[in-house]
């Protein structure tokens, strides 16, 4: 088959939607048969329509219609003009419409059925593929109600193509449980209709297959074995008008079991099907002769389609975060990770910065470069350009001398993930004009570090509008190749990742704590993970955890916090967790709670251009806002005129 999925949800995505009539295939008449016939006779409007369910597929970085990365402790947006400023400020309610996804899914799916129940009648279409199509939309379908539960809650699950006269303002919400059932439901039999992946059929990467319907159900099953919905006695009057409830508020330790399982049926394929291609992605097992562990954990999210993306969609255009993620002059650079991130990142010998054996140093500046800032032995003078693109390659990586201690003998992913105050930048060309250009002052050496204090080049006297207000940017994601002077990019698109095995790897030790905290596959799947990152197995470092439920379930936490940040997984991981709104305590460390006082460094310490790397009042833990977060908040609200078209939904608890 020469029609390429990727080229279509591309398309889809930047206009395919307007330009084919996107109202025409989700909103037809039952009664408009000319419609019909162009259809359902014809092979490419048959998989027009069938893209166009897939379109709807939200992207999963960082976008306006995205709130996931804004509202998460771990990032901030410098920017109000996301509704995300608004709704950390306690600014919305039922009317607002913010990030309402509600019609639009409900759209797909039903679209999903008629596309099912038509598919049939095209003559254009082999069996093979009319039964492949049919397995793609219920997958669509259950993968849409999942987008639907995990932002709402418990749903209206319609199980057919309800008839034009159906009253729809009659249809209660469904249980939550029901809710996972049928999801659950729709991933199995997506399942029999799909290959086992598409390595065969490469051109068709970004389609689900067997893995990825194992994928989400791991997902889904993860959420409803959580405290948000596993006997939440905070939810004990969430019901519908006529009393039944939507969540049980009785523990059952039985849907941890059944979560864990899910996630390890993936393992399992991975594991005993090498043709597959899934595993964690090393640079060593990907064309370099040594092992990297910056590289590592770097190049998941750069290199296409590698062998850790379970599931993702081509034609990922990288350049509107990169510009957003990158600093100024010429840059957005508003992206800041909050100092809880920062310090949720671990020393190189695998130990928590709170821990006294961990080396850790909160003042002053470092006299020593690290491990790795200079593997290859260069003079930092007369080599320059060769160091820059040490640094560039992934080769030298690690705090240098003269860097604040805070930053130094930080693990790998630390460095793979946040660019802080005096670290050189490396998405800038190897060219000493350029790099200039973001140094100002004596520091223009020709290197181009990132001046992210109060009159450095990324915000010259305080005035511009964009810059980081935690002190801190995010560099996941971004490709040190990239020119952010030129605005010219290497690998340009790449893919968007929806899901990737290291996710997979976290859901089952974490399901698998909860009912069998023993068990020796915590241990044998985490050190996966810790390993490839180039850190130390979590018991040769905290051996004392070993078994112990309560302990081992932080740990694995916190390693979720760093090996997923910035990916979205930390605003449904606080939520689904019922950690979200823990209050504040007013403690600077604290380590959850999305509401009161969210920390940086003091990016407005001294008021003065004057300023530069030796200035220490920089430094200093600085509240930069204080979010609000009651909470009703770990649920969107259902928008106020979609429950005014049906009266028989009832609003979320505390909406």
């Amino acid at each position: 088959m020469k029609r390429n999925l990727n080229r279509y949800i591309m398309l889809c995505m930047f206009g395919l939607m307007t330009v084919m009539g996107c109202k025409k295939f989700l909103d037809k008449q039952p009664d408009d048969m000319k419609t019909d016939a162009m259809i359902w006779n014809s092979r490419k409007e048959t998989e027009a329509f069938l893209y166009n369910v897939y379109a709807s597929i939200p992207a999963a970085n960082l976008y306006q219609d995205d709130p996931w990365l804004g509202l998460a402790d771990e990032i901030d947006l410098s920017w109000n003009v996301y509704n995300t400023y608004n709704i950390n400020l306690g600014n919305w309610n039922t009317g607002s419409g913010f990030y309402n996804k509600w019609a639009t899914y409900y759209k797909a799916i039903r679209a999903s059925f008629v596309f099912e129940n038509n598919v049939d009648k095209n003559p254009e279409l082999s069996n093979g593929l009319k039964t492949q199509y049919k397995a793609e939309v219920k997958f669509l379908r259950g993968y849409f109600y999942w987008l639907l539960l995990r932002q709402y809650g418990p749903i209206a699950i319609i199980k057919s193509e309800l008839p034009s006269d159906t009253d729809f303002g009659a249809i209660p919400r469904t249980p939550y449980d029901e809710c996972v059932n049928y999801i659950v439901q729709m991933m199995d039999e997506a399942e029999q209709g799909l290959p086992l992946d598409w390595q065969n059929d490469r051109q068709w990467f970004g389609k689900p297959n067997k893995i990825v319907c194992k994928a989400v159900k791991g997902i889904v099953l993860t959420m409803a074995a959580s405290p948000q919905w596993n006997g939440n006695i905070d939810y004990a009057n969430f019901k519908n008008h006529d009393g039944t409830p939507l969540t049980s508020v009785v523990y059952d330790e039985s849907k941890w079991k059944r979560a864990a399982d899910a996630s390890y049926a993936v393992i399992q394929i991975a594991e005993n099907n090498p043709a597959a291609n899934v595993k964690l992605y090393r640079n060593n097992e990907n064309g370099d002769a040594v092992f990297n562990p910056l590289k590592s954990v770097r190049d998941i999210k750069v290199k296409k389609w590698n062998c850790e993306v379970i599931w993702g969609r081509a034609g990922y255009n990288p350049s509107g975060w990169e510009i957003h993620t990158s600093p100024g002059p010429n840059n957005l650079g508003g992206v800041g990770p909050t100092q809880r991130v920062v310090d949720a990142f671990l020393m190189k010998n695998g130990r928590d910065i709170e821990d006294p054996l961990s080396g850790y140093v909160e003042e002053g500046f470092a006299t020593t470069g690290g491990d790795n800032w200079n593997p290859k032995n260069r003079n930092i003078t007369t080599e320059r350009l060769a160091m820059i693109d040490d640094i560039r390659s992934g080769d030298a990586w690690g705090h240098w001398a003269g860097e604040w201690n805070m930053y130094a003998n930080r693990e790998p992913r630390f460095y793979a993930n946040i660019l802080y105050n005096k670290r050189i930048i490396p998405q800038l060309p190897s060219d000493v004009d350029k790099r200039d250009y973001y140094s100002t002052g004596s520091q223009k050496n020709g290197y181009g570090r990132a001046e992210l204090y109060y009159g450095g080049a990324s915000r010259l006297s305080g005035a511009y509008t964009f810059y980081s207000r935690t002190g801190y940017l995010c560099l996941k994601d971004v490709d040190y190749l990239s020119n952010l002077r030129d605005r010219v990019w290497t690998t340009n698109p790449r893919t968007e990742i929806f899901i990737r095995y290291a996710s997979v790897l976290l859901d089952y030790i974490e399901a698998l704590n909860e009912y069998n905290p023993g068990h020796a596959d915590i241990e044998k799947y985490w050190d996966m993970i810790r390993s490839r990152a180039g850190v130390p197995n979590i018991f040769s470092v905290y051996p004392e955890i070993r078994g112990n439920k309560e302990e081992q379930r932080e740990h694995i936490l916190k390693e979720r916090q760093i090996e997923l940040a910035f990916e979205t997984d930390r605003y449904f991981t606080s939520r689904r967790r019922w950690r979200a709104h823990t209050p504040d305590n007013g403690d600077p460390l604290r380590k959850w709670g999305d509401g009161g006082k969210m920390w940086g460094m003091d990016v407005n310490a001294g008021v003065t251009t004057s300023n530069n790397f030796n200035y220490t009042g920089f430094y200093k833990r600085t509240a930069f806002e204080e979010r609000v977060f009651p909470m009703k908040f770990n649920l969107f609200p259902i928008l106020q005129t979609e429950i005014d078209k049906n009266p028989a939904l009832v609003q979320n608890p505390g909406w």
